[in-house]
């Protein structure tokens, strides 16, 4: 089917852009001190205090929040639209307490709201960008599995458990690379069953945490993100 045709082809280039932006836009750890320098140096366009990184489920494209409160995570935006954060608990400082913005701030941490001139804003405004291109994708693929002809090399549910459960939506790249809808679809026998799936997709999570893992040990957060 041509119109099938174009539409994995589309399928595909969203995903990559969407993917692209995920990494670009994904916080990288830095030190205290170069959190400090961009501060003074006026780097930061946008800016947050929180504790923790939430990255939801991780089985679609999306962006990490930070959850918000007085630090002791600083995070903030450059002009290229990449994020970095640095932990200022364990730099020294003095204990005085200023209020930024409602927030108050002590040690190392107030060392760095005194030099932020601006309120802060929005840490990744590609984010909704990143989020709607996701939705496109897990519609249409719902769509195609339960509207669709049956799929060629998997049954319904063996392609269900794969896209639901790979992470960073790589089962559905996957799905699109392999599997042909509209084509003649092999014997119930012959094809990939739900079980099988959802195997599959269980082992697929452990080999892409661990091959993460170690990339990121190799080549640090600047071309691994942890987040």
């Amino acid at each position: 089917m041509k119109a099938w045709r174009v539409a994995r082809v589309l399928i595909l280039l969203l995903w990559v852009v969407a993917a692209a932006m995920t990494w670009w836009t994904a916080p990288r750890e830095v030190s205290y001190e170069k959190a400090l320098d961009a501060a003074k140096s006026g780097e930061v366009r946008a800016y947050d205090w929180g504790m923790n990184w939430d990255d939801g489920s991780g089985r679609w494209l999306d962006a990490p929040y930070l959850e918000r409160q007085s630090g002791p995570w600083f995070a903030w935006r450059t002009s290229d639209y990449r994020v970095y954060w640095a932990d200022t608990s364990p730099a020294d400082g003095d204990q005085t307490t200023v209020d930024v913005n409602g927030m108050e701030h002590t040690g190392a941490a107030a060392e760095i709201a005194r030099e932020l001139d601006q309120p802060s804003g929005e840490l990744i405004p590609w984010r909704k960008w990143i989020q709607g291109i996701s939705a496109v994708l897990a519609l249409t693929f719902f769509a195609v599995l339960i509207i669709g002809p049956a799929p060629a090399l998997g049954t319904r549910w063996y392609w269900f458990w794969v896209v639901l459960l790979i992470p960073y939506a790589l089962g559905m790249v996957f799905w699109v690379l392999r599997d042909r809808p509209w084509s003649d679809a092999a014997n119930e026998e012959d094809r990939d069953h739900g079980w099988f799936g959802l195997a599959h997709a269980i082992a697929a999570n452990l080999v892409i945490t661990v091959v993460l893992l170690i990339l990121n040990a190799l080549l640090g957060d600047r071309w691994i993100p942890e987040y």
